[in-house]
């Protein structure tokens, strides 16, 4: 299969660039804990082993993130290798482009993934995470020094920057970009190139003036939050033509503004979607349609009952790139029918809309959590299940209130467990049974929880099939939340479970051990102990920062902070970043909050960089306090 995917991927690239593979052969590598998931030689791919060869059993999402990796190395070997950027400041030119054409390769090589609703689930989510928050950046980010490159490498140019690209297709049509891409490719084989050199060939096969636009988009930070309004237009019904006397046209408004309250409008196209409760066709605007230098846009819409609610939706199929806000009329419609709408990918952005709103502080977190329980069953496909859960678990571990350390938890967890269980018995693929698997594992918290995953361990279910990493992640999972049968059951399984990988697996289960003394050893490893190799560390400080334990931790965070100019130095590509989320990840309160900002306030001449990626990461803290306070769930 993996030289199938990469014969196909090739083949498929070849093809959109009308380049022949560029080198004289290509070899794949497989090398175990390598730390990245891949790195793309010329003529080479070196991939972590984990990526090609499954740990646990697949679900349809490790497919697709196998395949991903693939056709994203694939991808590099013309536009990093072939074509390289001049210098680290322009990272997303070969990161960007390697993202966008692998899900470009995947619409074409395996359709049965729905490629663009996967992109929206997986990569525009993590770039609006990101781009939200007061610690992003523009995609073109200024590195001074090498030292400062690693900093670059994150959701910005891997997330945003390819939802930029698929922006900018959209904005220009998709034969006008490419071919610019394969003009930009042959006018600059085997050199360096700048994103100006990339923006020229769009000029080129556009014959437009895209210097203003390109660069808003380049060297801005930062998200547009834009919100579609609707109302009536105030104009007479009676004589008016086309209308009878019980109708009126209704006005709406495209209002756009920046999510960091900067200076600054993107000029955007998408697709305007509007569904008339009561009429059984969508109206869509099917003509891109351009926000104007003002970030209004405005449409009448003729006719329409003064009394329908009218679901407007401004990123249909989602060519914009944006935080598209739903007015009131449009949440109410979608909560009432977002489990009626056939179209698989308009109903994930529904979801996700709904989302947005509990994330803005405009929906009550609780609600979506239960609009979840209600509506999961209309779910078929495993990358949406994958990512309402995920939602979900977000939710109830930031957003919702905290539970005390009983048997029996909050009767809507103790419902949502409930129906995890029951889903991963009887869901009717194995795929998703597994993805039902792993959210419960993550939501597990009551008694009855523990209980099934205990039996779990010793029961052998060919329904659910576990391997030797989700036997350790539910020991794991034991070990957090306390379970007196815990370090019984991790003994036991590192007797019978000795290879490497099992040993890295029983390290980090340990770090989720609950006492003062066990974080003080772990935080010595993580800092001192140079015999504990980085991928152990990586393995074990999510565990060590579970939410659970965030008492226990939060003498630590500071710490955690104050070492980052060591690990920026010492510490490989991404370890910052999953340090940060993981220590800062681990915590919700007000209090925590305080000894981030007052780390900040005591240390201003903290590198920038380290400085944007404790922001970014912070944000999660931030907004999970005021949607507690709104909805006082404090």
């Amino acid at each position: 299969e993996i030289f199938r995917l990469n014969r196909e991927g090739i083949k498929y690239l070849e093809g959109y660039f009308d380049y022949k593979f560029p080198f004289p052969k290509y070899d794949i590598v497989l090398i175990p804990e390598f730390p990245f998931g891949g790195m793309e030689h010329a003529g080479a791919t070196f991939l972590r082993e984990d990526r090609v060869i499954f740990p646990q059993e697949p679900t349809a999402n490790d497919y697709i993130t196998r395949a991903n990796v693939i056709f994203h190395e694939a991808a590099h070997q013309w536009f990093g290798d072939t074509v390289t950027m001049k210098w680290f400041d322009d990272l997303w030119l070969k990161e960007g482009f390697a993202e966008f054409m692998a899900y470009k390769t995947l619409e074409k090589v395996m359709p049965q993934y729905n490629a663009w609703k996967v992109f929206y689930e997986r990569n525009k989510q993590a770039a609006y995470l990101t781009d939200s928050t007061k610690g992003t950046t523009p995609i073109y980010q200024e590195i001074a020094n090498l030292n400062s490159a690693k900093s670059a490498y994150g959701n910005i140019v891997y997330r945003k920057a390819p939802s930029f690209l698929r922006q900018a297709e959209f904005y220009i049509g998709e034969d006008k970009f490419q071919t610019a891409v394969r003009a930009f490719l042959k006018k600059h084989e085997y050199a360096n190139a700048g994103w100006e050199d990339l923006v020229k060939e769009f000029e080129t096969a556009s014959g437009e003036d895209l210097k203003d636009w390109a660069n808003i988009w380049v060297k801005q930070r930062g998200v547009p939050l834009i919100r579609a309004t609707q109302n009536d237009a105030g104009i007479p019904t009676q004589g008016l033509s086309g209308f009878a006397k019980y109708e009126k046209p209704l006005a709406i408004t495209l209002n756009q503004s920046n999510s960091l309250n900067e200076r600054g409008i993107w000029k955007l196209r998408t697709k305007l979607y509007i569904k008339v409760d009561g009429e059984n066709e969508p109206r869509i605007f099917n003509q891109a349609i351009p926000m104007n230098s003002e970030g209004e846009q405005d449409f009448l819409l003729t006719p329409v009952h003064v009394n329908s609610n009218t679901f407007i939706f401004a990123n249909y199929q989602d060519y914009g790139y944006g935080i598209f806000l739903l007015d009131d009329k449009s949440r109410d419609y979608v909560l009432k029918n977002l489990q009626n709408e056939k179209d698989p990918f308009l109903r994930s952005m529904m979801w996700g809309s709904l989302w947005d709103s509990v994330r803005e502080g405009e929906l009550d977190p609780k609600e979506y959590v239960e609009l979840v329980e209600k509506n999961i069953s209309v779910e078929k496909d495993e990358s949406t299940i994958q990512a309402l859960l995920a939602r979900v678990s977000t939710a109830m571990t930031y957003y919702l209130a905290e539970e005390p350390a009983t048997a029996g938890g909050s009767d809507l967890r103790s419902r949502l467990e409930k129906m995890l269980i029951d889903k991963m018995r009887t869901a009717p693929t194995m795929g998703q049974r597994i993805t039902f698997y792993r959210a419960f594992l993550n939501i597990a918290f009551t008694d009855n929880a523990r209980h099934v995953l205990k039996t779990m361990l010793t029961d052998l279910n060919d329904d659910l099939p576990l391997k030797t990493k989700d036997r350790f992640d539910i020991v794991t999972k034991l070990l957090i939340l306390g379970d007196a049968d815990a370090p019984r059951l991790l003994a036991d399984l590192e007797k019978t479970e000795t290879s490497d990988d099992a040993k890295r697996y029983a390290y980090a289960a340990r770090a989720g051990i609950g006492s003062a003394q066990n974080k003080a050893k772990f935080w010595s490893d993580f800092t001192a102990n140079k015999d504990i190799s980085e991928s152990w560390i990586e393995a074990a400080f999510g565990p060590f920062n579970s939410p659970r334990h965030a008492e226990l931790t939060l003498p630590y965070l500071e710490k955690a902070l104050a070492v980052l100019p060591n690990l920026k130095r010492d510490r490989k590509i991404f370890f910052v970043n999953g340090w940060l989320g993981a220590f800062i990840g681990g915590q919700k309160s007000e209090h925590a909050l305080a000894v981030v900002n007052k780390f900040l306030a005591d240390n201003p001449n903290l590198d920038k960089d380290l400085r944007l990626k404790i922001l970014e990461n912070a944000d999660l803290i931030e907004r999970a306090v005021k949607i507690r306070a709104k909805y006082k769930y404090n």
